[in-house]
């Protein structure tokens, strides 16, 4: 075969080019910072691109498992992810998602994954407080690190701090699977625990009076409150009741909560948890999608005609799950004077790695550690404890750190600050399936005084409810049938900077 003169001149030039080729070791030594060096690399697609020298240090031994999405659009699904596929993939894994049971000095001892009735081993595990509280956790310490870029809002989950940027650290710790409260009322504890003891019974700690208009049975959790979630406490008594078991516990403490919604938006990839559910993966082979309408699809009206307003599902709905990601279909039993054989309302009832209810609907979660200071018609500013291991006091923010500022009028989310992880919406003005697509409730524009937060939303929310749903307009006094919290610890005092 012959070549032309031109294809001859270009291998004229390749041959000399390998020939005054040189060993590393020969190169001449690199100069300037190592943030200008670049290098070739082959990625996932088999085909070389640049990398920076220093973020591929970084990346290398701390994998970055990430989602972003587009600022230049309102959409919730993530548009992408960032940094490492694989340790995406399996961040459940690595964090050790799922469900445990954690004693008093917050010893923790996994539960079998398909099986919340045993142990790893096979051996029997109780539910009813005798071995342990039934709590969700992550079984080693993750960062978060979240900032804007040319591409857009980016969420980062690591094991280490990120270099240059501000990572905040979430200690071994975890919530209640249950997502709400229970009480141990002979003790005054709150607790996380399966049973139908009347020494647990939920609701105010009493059985429904017969006085509802369409009531269930007697003998129906809904009536008795037994084996239901504990309501109508302030948030001040469930951290007093908390704080009894011991150093490290507490109830709902804003860390454990945002690392919820951290975990929930970048694992599934969309900040609307009410999109509908799917149980397919993606193309890259991530989750996607959110879990539905799960438990908020019941009328304020036909709610308190049914029982008062007090919890509707069960502590026990979803056990069968495990550590599984799904929808558990509950349907409550029929009014005592109307057709048994025809449920009184059915819910999806989503359960996320374990996590039953997975943050949002049903009832509201009261949140600790983080107090709002309104000023009507002025601002409305954000307050977070920088210790869970001193004492809080929600009706001060002496000594607490200010991370944000909240709109003093409600309306459907735009913005949320994760500063502080204090999770806290900066403006309104989205919709239910844009942005943050979750409701703000406020009274700034009117009252002045110290708040709460309560999250998730509850039963009658509808498409208000959701992961980033935040109510702030109640006092650390106020306490309601439809508002709960949940228990949680951590190992080791989750400090905020």
């Amino acid at each position: 075969m012959a070549f032309t003169e031109e294809q001859e001149a270009k291998l004229t030039k390749l041959l000399a080019a390998f020939e005054n080729g040189k060993r590393i070791n020969e190169l001449d030594p690199a100069v300037g910072e190592l943030s200008a060096m670049q290098i070739e690399v082959m990625d996932e697609t088999g085909e070389t691109h640049r990398m920076e020298l220093e973020r591929a240090v970084s990346e290398a031994g701390n994998p970055i498992a990430g989602r972003w999405w587009n600022s230049t659009n309102a959409t919730t699904k993530a548009a992408g992810w960032f940094g490492s596929l694989e340790a995406l993939k399996k961040l459940p894994e690595t964090l050790g998602l799922g469900r445990y049971l954690v004693a008093d000095d917050r010893t923790m001892r996994k539960l079998d994954p398909k099986d919340s009735t045993r142990f790893e081993d096979g051996s029997p595990a109780a539910l009813d407080g005798t071995m342990g509280q039934c709590m969700w956790c992550w079984s080693r310490p993750w960062y978060f690190t979240r900032w804007s870029d040319g591409e857009g809002d980016k969420w980062a989950i690591t094991l280490k701090p990120i270099p240059g940027k501000k990572s905040y650290r979430i200690p071994v710790g975890g919530v209640s699977w249950l997502d709400a409260a229970v009480m141990d009322r002979t003790e005054q504890k709150l607790c996380s625990v399966i049973s139908d003891d009347e020494r647990y019974r939920g609701g105010n700690g009493s059985a429904r009076p017969d006085t509802d208009p369409k009531k269930p049975a007697a003998n129906t959790p809904q009536a008795s409150m037994l084996g239901m979630p504990a309501t109508a406490i302030s948030t001040t008594n469930f951290g007093t009741y908390a704080r009894k078991r011991g150093e490290g516990w507490e109830a709902n403490w804003f860390v454990a909560r945002a690392a919820v919604e951290i975990l929930i938006t970048v694992i599934m990839g969309d900040r609307n948890i009410q999109a509908v559910y799917n149980p397919e993966r993606d193309a890259d082979g991530l989750m996607q999608g959110g879990f539905g309408s799960g438990v908020t699809t019941m009328g304020w009206q036909e709610w308190s005609d049914y029982n008062g307003c007090y919890p509707l599902v069960p502590t026990n709905v979803g056990l069968e799950m495990g550590d599984g990601t799904g929808l558990v279909s509950y349907s409550l039993p029929a009014s005592e004077g109307g057709d048994q054989g025809t449920p009184y309302k059915t819910f999806q009832v989503p359960v996320f790695f374990g996590l039953v209810h997975a943050g949002y609907g049903h009832l509201w979660r009261w949140v600790r550690g983080l107090t709002i200071n309104q000023e009507a018609g002025v601002k409305t500013e954000v307050y977070v404890a920088k210790s869970m291991a001193a004492s809080f006091n929600p009706n001060s923010i002496e000594g607490l750190k200010k991370v944000a500022e909240c709109p003093q009028a409600e309306g459907y989310i735009k913005r949320v600050s994760y500063e502080g992880l204090c999770g806290m919406p900066t403006e309104v003005g989205g919709s239910p399936t844009t942005c943050f697509p979750d409701y703000f409730y406020t009274n700034g524009k009117t009252q002045t005084g110290l708040r709460v937060r309560a999250a998730g939303g509850h039963a009658y929310s509808g498409a208000n409810a959701g992961a980033f749903c935040s109510g702030a307009h109640s006092a650390a006094t106020n306490a309601g049938a439809n508002y709960s919290s949940l228990l949680c610890f951590f190992a080791e005092d989750p400090v905020i900077e």
